[in-house]
């Protein structure tokens, strides 16, 4: 079992959203997101992403009863810049 730091599971979920294409108005239910992190990690998801909320890479809504996240598509460069940092160049 690998030893993820909160860093890095912000970059996997952001990874998981960009790839999704879930940009500005697309959004897509957080439990969605969870599926990024190892099994071990999940229960930290809301968490994760709420800071990622604070920090301005993900616009928070709630929607249908459940919490729906996107990325914030002015920060596009920022949010590539995280996640190469994090989990490095490969996964673009």
């Amino acid at each position: 079992m690998h030893d993820y730091s909160d860093e890095e599971l912000k970059a996997h979920m952001l990874y998981k959203l960009a790839r999704k294409n879930r940009w500005g108005g697309k959004h897509t239910e957080l439990i969605n997101v969870r599926s990024a992190l190892p099994k071990e990690q999940r229960h930290h998801a809301e968490r994760l992403a709420k800071e990622l909320a604070d920090a301005g890479f993900l616009t928070w809504l709630k929607k249908t009863g459940q919490i729906h996240v996107s990325l914030q598509s002015g920060r596009r460069q920022e949010i590539v810049g995280f996640v190469e940092k994090y989990l490095g160049k490969q996964y673009w």
